[in-house]
Parts: structure tokens; sequence; C-alpha cells
């Protein structure tokens, strides 16, 4: 085939912006219609519910769930949900369903289609598992944040987990680095789809649940936003209470707090007062407590006037000062924070000091699938017991009601332990 050959360097250009230009569309318009991009999340009640979520490129197909138990007879009736759709902010080619199921049993595997679509109609099934009512004697989950610079450092941190075989993940911001701007939504498109496919339970094949923090890289403009800056977070999660800040609470004995961290809500005044009354509610009645989110008040990176003591940030300084004493109060287990690309783990904190004895540990610095930052040498922050400029995950493991932590690396080396 003969080409005219290109005469200006005015129609080279346009040539070339318009591939960039189209072919993402094209790509996405490809996935899309291979299937429907799946994750999971919760409202309320783990142990007896779940939010099917799935991505697609048509508005004409089913707001649908079938479902039933995995160990139900091949012969037994599915159960059908309905939900809703909308489209994913003011994307016209990506549709976002949403359908909670309600009325499961605790700690039972399901499986399920979407848009009523088994494998007969080009569809396929997938499968979670409720959590349990009680405590079992060995309950594990990971948590990180700050998740996609490459798209190979995520695909490898999501097998990780996966092999880890998790009742869920609780993510702290910053998941697929999209920056809430419409030349960058692609990327969650990428994001969705790396969780889905690798994100998987080597155990038994079930999805991992997701409980998500919101980060600054979900916020137009970063820090000190409000919600409408943050569309397409918003758009993707159905959270409680539709906000940023909210509890998740399993059985008798876990209560997640998540926080925003100054990003589209302000940690002072109101986000404060709930925390407060949050926590007060809880004290005494859930044994583990975990606060998360993502801006740090005990930082890694990110050096202040020349020094690597990021306590000493106006935000980090908010966050002590509004947040901190209440986790002292009511004595939380251990606090994740993220956003500063690097492994981190404090003395045990208390009153805004170290007290080996009754203070809290505060684990992060975010750093999923995201290139590292330098740590401060040894001894040099007052407050920082461990840290090391490597992509990491934090496994939580309770075993017979006492939790320990572990950092891996991707391939599985361990970076860190403590209890």
């Amino acid at each position: 085939m003969n080409f005219e050959p290109l005469k200006t360097g005015r129609r080279f250009f346009l040539l070339v912006l318009s591939a960039l230009v189209v072919a993402p569309y094209r790509a996405l318009a490809k996935r899309l219609t291979k299937g429907p991009l799946v994750y999971l999340t919760w409202r309320v009640d783990p142990t007896t519910t779940v939010v099917v979520n799935w991505m697609d490129g048509d508005d004409r197909s089913n707001d649908y769930v079938l479902y039933r138990q995995s160990a139900a007879p091949t012969e037994s009736r599915w159960m059908l949900a309905r939900g809703f759709k909308h489209l994913f902010a003011d994307q016209k080619k990506r549709i976002l369903h949403h359908v909670e199921l309600w009325g499961l049993q605790p700690d039972t595997e399901y499986v399920f289609t979407v848009r009523s679509q088994g494998p007969a109609r080009g569809g396929r099934y997938f499968k979670f598992r409720t959590l349990p009512r009680t405590l079992p004697a060995n309950f594990r989950f990971v948590t990180g944040g700050d998740m996609m610079h490459k798209r190979k450092y995520l695909d490898a941190m999501n097998q990780r987990a996966a092999q880890l075989n998790p009742w869920f993940a609780l993510l702290g911001g910053d998941l697929a680095y999209a920056n809430a701007s419409s030349k960058e939504v692609a990327k969650w498109d990428d994001w969705l789809e790396s969780w889905m496919l690798n994100s998987v339970r080597r155990s038994d094949g079930c999805l991992i649940p997701m409980v998500v923090a919101i980060g600054n890289h979900e916020v137009a403009g970063g820090t000190g936003k409000k919600p409408k800056d943050a569309k397409y977070f918003y758009s993707l999660f159905p959270l409680p209470a539709k906000r940023s800040f909210y509890a998740m609470d399993v059985g008798n004995y876990l209560s997640l707090i998540v926080l925003d961290s100054d990003l589209t809500e302000r940690v002072e005044g109101e986000q404060a007062a709930w925390l407060g009354q949050a926590l007060a509610k809880r004290a005494g009645k859930f044994p583990l407590i975990f606060p998360c989110y993502h801006k740090p008040a005990y930082g890694t990176a990110k050096p202040l006037n020349g020094t690597n003591d990021s306590s000493k940030d106006p935000l980090a300084q908010k966050i002590i000062k509004n947040w901190c004493p209440l986790f002292d109060k009511y004595r939380v287990t251990a606090v994740f924070e993220n956003d500063h690309h690097t492994y981190k783990r404090t003395h045990r904190l208390r009153a805004n000091r170290v007290d080996k004895k009754n203070g809290i540990l505060y684990l992060g610095d975010g750093c999923w699938g995201v290139d590292t930052r330098a740590v401060p040498k040894p001894g040099k922050l007052w407050y920082l017991a461990k840290a090391a400029s490597r992509r990491h995950l934090i496994c939580v493991t309770v075993q017979n009601g006492k939790p320990s932590y572990t950092a891996y690396e991707a391939d599985g080396k361990v970076i860190d332990q403590c209890a």
C-alpha cells in the first residue's frame, strides 16, 4: 500500500496527536467489550452483605446479579438481586453498576454472575466469602496504599495479597493515580482490571473485597478540597453515609475506622467530633479497632525545612492534635498511614512521645506499587523504629485474639515483623 508523503511538520504532528488521543479509547472499548470489571465492597455488615460493583461500556446491560451458595446442589435455584447504574463521573463510555446482596450467611462461600450472564451467555462466574460473625482462631487482612505507578508493580503486589489469602484488603488511598482527571481516567480501568484478575484468594478462588480510604491522587488539586473535586472516587465506591470517613464493623470483634486526612473533609471540626463519638461507641465492645487514612501524622519521607521530621508538617500537626489524643484515649489497636512511599513502623507512641508500655503503633507508609523514596538513617527520627525504601503490603494476622504485623515485598520477602 502506498501512502502519500507527509509534506509538513504540522501534518505529522496532527497525525501523531490523533493516534495518541484515539488509541486509548479504542483500547478501552476493546477491553470493556471483553467483559465487565468486577470488584466487591461493603456499605454495612460484611458478615451478611456485600456490594457487587462492575464497570462496563454498555448502558443497556442489566443491573442484575444471580447468586447462590457454592455448596448448594447444582440444581438449586439461583437468587436474583437488582441494583442500579450510572455514568462513571462524567465519562459517557464507562458505566458503573452496583448491586447489594442482603441476608447472606456468615462465613459462607457464594458464587455469582453479573448482568445475569453465565458462561453460556458470554459471561463468567465469580466467588466471594462472607466474613465470620465471631473471630476465628486465625484471621488476617492486608493493608497498604499508593498502589500504581506501574501496572507491573500493582500486579505483583496484588498477586502477593492473593497468596496470603486475606479476608479483605484495607486500602489507604492513592489507588490508581488518576488525579481526578479526565485525561487519566483510563488508569482506573487498569487498576480495576488488575484487582479483578490478581486479587483472588489462592485458597478458594474468592475475590478479595476492599475497604477504601481516599488519597490526594483521587482529588483534583490534592489536599484541602471538597467531595466534588474527587468525583471519580465517589462514583466508584458506594460508601457508608456517602462520605469519605466512616466505620466498618465486623461481627463483635473488628472495627475499621476510615478517615479523610484533609483531602475532601477537614481533619478538625465535624470529622474529629464524629471520630470521638465513633471510638467512644466501640471502645470495650470491639477488641480490634484500626484507624486508616492517607496523609501520615508520623511520616518517613517528604522532609520539612531541611529536616526529616514530617510530624512538624502543619497537616501532621492537625492530625496529632485532633485525632491522636482520641486514638490514645480509646486505645485503638494500631493505626495505618500512607502517602510517603516507604515502609515504616513507629515506636509505640502515646501523647506524642514514646511509650513502650501503653503506646500505639503507627504503620505504613503507602508503597504498594509506586517508586520508593529515601528514608531517614536509623535513630534520626525520635518516633521511628523501622523504615525501609521497599514496596510492600502489611499483613495483619490475628491469632487467638492477638494481632501481629508482617510487611511483605511482592516476591514474599519479609521486611519487618512485629506484634
